[in-house]
């Protein structure tokens, strides 16, 4: 979460910085990460034999989780710009409320007690945080709703991950997703945006090999394999820390200030996730 969380504060620096245009810099970070990782899969028997395995019900589940996974990003990406670095994490953390509530909808599947009250207080905290109803985030209104989008569609793809992860090895997933949020973003940056990307720039290069390797190959690549052990409603309460990570890298990195409300806001955040966790920690005791 904490590395996660990071990628808010450099993505929007270089937006500022009008080094690349948004789905330009989305779609070569998934292209690095891509090639990073069909690189390491060549190198080993092991690695061909998972990359000879990508057809039939493997190809189809990673195609459904990356697609999720890229309408979330190109969703993300485009608010980010319209939106500032910290809001854009706080309202990402609305997937902590929205997979519960698809995982009811679809499924009449109910979350235990403690993780219901984890998430109420997360979603407090994030209330609290975004502050919608407040004067001052009118003028982020639509990066603000683009953001609300994406965290809708970021749920579906921790409730599709959590059903399809469990089936397959870590790393054909992890390849298919990224390859095909590459391709998503490659196809629809041209449509929506004018494309842009400064080459020559050392320090573009730089921040896109530190979001590959540790915000994409490494954050996700840690997801698909969690999620074959952790149920969706248990991802979206952790995933909730991310927007406190986005928060406080924005501060670091890019002079981003909270108020003392949106402080409030998230410890509230903190506290739903102690809750959530201390709660499934006593429910298993229990058991």
């Amino acid at each position: 979460m904490a590395v996660w969380g990071s990628s808010f504060a450099v993505l929007r620096g270089l937006m500022g910085d009008s080094a690349a245009s948004p789905l330009a810099l989305v779609a070569v970070r998934m292209a690095m990460a891509t090639g990073l990782l069909t690189g390491f899969l060549v190198l080993t028997p092991k690695g061909r034999a998972h990359l000879a395995s990508l057809r039939g019900t493997l190809l189809l589940d990673g195609l459904v989780c990356g697609g999720l996974l890229g309408i979330g990003f190109l969703l993300q990406t485009e608010g980010l710009q319209r939106t500032t670095a910290s809001r854009s994490g706080f309202l990402t953390g609305l997937l902590v409320v929205t997979v519960p509530l698809l995982e009811f909808a679809l499924f009449r599947k109910r979350p235990p007690w403690p993780a219901l009250l984890g998430v109420a207080l997360a979603f407090t905290g994030l209330s609290t945080l975004s502050a919608p109803w407040a004067d001052a985030s009118q003028a982020t209104l639509l990066g603000d709703w683009l953001t609300v989008g994406c965290a809708i569609v970021f749920a579906g793809h921790i409730i599709a991950l959590g059903r399809l992860a469990p089936r397959h090895p870590v790393l054909p997933m992890l390849l298919l997703q990224l390859a095909t949020v590459c391709a998503l973003a490659a196809a629809f940056g041209p449509l929506v945006e004018a494309q842009h990307f400064a080459t020559a720039q050392a320090r573009l290069w730089l921040a896109l090999l530190y979001l590959a390797l540790f915000a994409t190959l490494l954050a996700f690549g840690i997801q698909t394999w969690a999620q074959k052990i952790l149920p969706p409603v248990r991802v979206a309460l952790i995933s909730s820390l991310e927007p406190v990570f986005a928060a406080l890298w924005a501060a670091l990195l890019i002079g981003e200030r909270l108020s003392g409300r949106e402080l409030f806001g998230g410890a509230l955040i903190i506290l739903g996730v102690a809750v959530g966790e201390a709660g499934a920690a006593w429910t298993r005791a229990r058991v």
